[in-house]
């Protein structure tokens, strides 16, 4: 390139989308662009528009052709409307334009086609091959499922000149062995182009929606006794988190699932199989788990890719207990094979949450769907057209306005309003916490700790009360314990002490790179039940649970050498109170706990800690701690055992006091995976290989001296 020129890298995408909901047939083909310029937290971004609607293919019917010629064009139909589409990339790609920059500079930029984001269907059809190979190497269909075939990957060269000679009716031998389709490429012409490099992982289809929910939830289920019932019953006595979705019917039922639900699937799937199959079926289920969770990562490193590799081939070196079962009788699985380019993808385009599909369904709505319901159903193509034509003239008047009218703000559209707010959960609760109208805590560093309510949402609580609303048993000795090590004060609590109760508190917690750029809002909670009630005017309202979460708790300053847990125990959120003035100012509020024992290191081949109630006289061990020792929530998996779900009789509720031994959770946020299995695995090897080096020297040690 000459001096001050640069590259454009230009991100497709197109996904056909059905716009009617419960009847009719009515569907559109929209066909996105975008630039790698961009940051991909903006990219991702609807509201930001980063990625705009150029056009829609046309869906035909095509019932002027033959039944066999149908399918072939409407492929070639694909190509040709693309090409259309594309066509000024073709010149600019070659000898570049001149645009204005961001920093009011003038550069020659060229645009290049460096990736495209679709589904697995798609994809096919946008390199030209079947959809029983890849579309980005030339596996045999029949090894797919083969992780140690190393398949070449297709030359985009070499593709053209056999679609060329199958054209010319020469009907080469690589044409069937590549699984081609005879159609004129639209990305032939595209300058420095190589489309099968440009196919993007696709981790709602290929992942959530493909590997998990498809393949490995069907396995491992025909692998449990007592099957899908069993599973179902271990889902219903889940024990809950604000950040989990109940199943409270199992998952056998369900018909239609949502991406986000096979996310809340994945949270506890591996723990609901502990002791219940096979450790084969553990393993391999962990490996598919693991692997999901690493390709999330926002940034990776060498490290982490050598995780989300070795999470790849721990499903491989298990999966053949699905076969010795009679479970299955091969793994030639489109999307099984084509995770294992994620490594690829990832160390040539980026990391893999910046070509999710997600965002494209996302799309849909604001540049298709909202605009089909916006014409009168009949010749909607155009009129969809149309409107966002007028959308997008009134967007650009009110950006204009907002940078030449001092003081004016441009309303925002109901969708977007719909798409950044978040509801919180008020757990069953009558009256929310105003957490907005406080404000936050802070530390030493001016880092946001935590955010409670400006008042108490219980004031003046009883001791009595406390004990039996929310099982604070032995409250007094250990609150008094406490104000005797941390104040000067000399009085001391007594049962006729009056304490303000907060429902929740909100800790802030800071950004971790691999998992997000944004600071992570974890609430914590301690509600007490409530019995079912008549209302004034005789209505009914029915009873309401009570929530107190687990937490991790700071109990020692960290030191790096022993490991990320050192210094950290698990803890009951019991009470969250506010120490009354009598005894002394206290800046923050203080919370009672019941712990549980020490945290040792994971169980094997299922790789969570371990955890049980602690207990002291046979009492639950108990104390008060300031809400600034909770470092953040943490969810806890009942050990269901070897046994019936249904037959412990466990409830979602009550399972924490019933259970007597849990696994700590790591898959319940990519936040906790990061902190209790990227780096607690890290850890462990690194303490492995320094002890292997220590019995290597004391062998050479050995050796050395019967020499002697």
């Amino acid at each position: 390139m000459p001096e001050g020129a640069t590259v454009a890298p230009v991100v497709l995408s197109s996904d056909k989308t059905t716009l009617t909901r419960f009847s009719g047939d009515k569907q559109a083909w929209p066909f996105y662009l975008t630039i790698g310029n961009l940051a991909k937290e903006i990219r991702r971004k609807p509201s930001e528009r980063a990625m705009v609607l150029i056009g829609y293919i046309p869906v035909c019917k095509l019932d002027c052709f033959s039944e066999n010629r149908r399918s072939l064009e409407g492929y070639q139909l694909f190509h040709e409307c693309v090409r259309t589409l594309l066509e000024p990339l073709v010149e600019a790609g070659k000898s570049g334009m001149d645009m204005v920059c961001a920093d009011g500079f003038i550069r020659t930029v060229y645009p290049i086609v460096a990736a495209y984001i679709a589904d697995y269907p798609e994809q096919c059809l946008v390199v030209g091959c079947k959809e029983n190979s890849c579309p980005k190497c030339v596996v045999p269909p029949k090894s797919r499922g083969d992780h140690q075939v190393n398949s070449v990957l297709r030359d985009p060269e070499e593709t053209l000149q056999i679609l060329k000679d199958q054209a010319a009716g020469e009907h080469p031998k690589e044409f069937n062995d590549q699984q081609l389709r005879p159609v004129d490429p639209f990305w032939k012409d595209l300058p420095h182009c190589n489309i099968f490099a440009c196919i993007t992982p696709d981790l709602l289809h290929q992942l959530h929606k493909g590997v998990f929910k498809d393949h490995i939830v069907s396995w491992a289920t025909k692998a449990v006794d007592g099957q899908e019932e069993e599973i179902d019953a271990r889902f219903c006595s889940m024990s809950l988190h604000p950040d989990l979705r109940h199943f409270k019917k199992g998952i056998s039922l369900t018909s239609q699932w949502t991406g986000r639900e096979h996310k809340n699937m994945e949270k506890t799937f591996l723990g609901i199989l502990a002791e219940a199959t096979d450790p084969k079926v553990i393993l391999a289920v962990r490996g598919i788990l693991d692997f999901i969770y690493y390709a999330h990562f926002e940034t990776h490193t060498d490290e982490s890719l050598v995780h989300l590799d070795a999470a790849w081939l721990m499903f491989h070196e298990n999966k053949d207990i699905f076969i010795d079962l009679g479970i299955r009788k091969h793994f030639n699985i489109n999307k099984l094979h084509n995770i294992r380019h994620y490594l690829d993808s990832i160390r040539s385009l980026g990391t893999a949450d910046g070509f999710n599909t997600e965002g494209t369904e996302r799309l849909h709505i604001d540049l298709a769907k909202v605009g089909y319901l916006a014409s009168n159903k009949k010749d909607y193509i155009p009129q969809m057209t149309i409107w966002l034509q007028r959308q997008e003239s009134i967007q650009c008047f009110c950006g204009y306005l907002q940078w030449a009218v001092t003081g004016y703000v441009a309303q925002e559209d109901e969708v977007a309003e719909e798409d950044n707010e978040k509801e919180e959960d008020d757990v069953g609760d009558d009256d929310r916490d105003n957490l907005e109208d406080n404000e936050p805590m802070k530390d030493e560093l001016d880092q946001i700790v935590y955010r409670v309510a400006k008042k108490p949402s219980l004031m003046n609580v009883p001791v009595h009360s406390i004990i039996n609303d929310f099982g604070a048993l032995d409250l007094l000795p250990h609150l008094n314990t406490f104000l005797r090590a941390s104040t000067t004060s000399p009085l001391s609590a007594t049962p006729t002490t009056m304490f303000s109760l907060y429902k929740r508190a909100v800790l802030t917690l800071p950004p971790i790179r691999e998992v997000s750029s944004k600071a992570v809002q974890d609430a914590i909670y301690a509600v007490r039940g409530k019995p079912e009630t008549r209302t004034t005017r005789g209505n009914r309202r029915p009873a309401s649970a009570a929530h107190f979460s687990t937490a991790l708790v700071r109990i020692k300053p960290a030191e790096d050498r022993k490991g990320p847990l050192d210094g950290l125990a698990v803890v009951q959120i019991r009470l969250i109170f506010q120490l009354p003035e009598i005894f002394g100012h206290s800046p923050h509020p203080l919370v009672y706990v019941h712990w549980f024992k020490p945290l040792r290191e994971p169980v094997d081949g299922l790789g969570m800690l371990q955890v049980s109630f602690s207990s002291h006289n046979r009492r639950q061990r108990a104390s008060v701690i300031p809400l600034t020792d909770v470092q953040q929530s943490c969810h806890l998996i009942p050990a269901f055992g070897s046994g019936s779900a249904k037959e412990l009789g466990w409830t979602a509720e009550k399972v924490i006091q019933e259970a007597a031994l849990f696994y700590l959770n790591p898959y319940i946020r990519h936040y906790d995976f990061y902190f209790l299995q990227y780096r607690l695995e890290r850890y462990l090897i690194v303490k492995k290989n320094q002890a292997r080096e220590v019995e290597e020297a004391r062998s050479r040690a050995i050796k050395h001296r019967r020499r002697r």
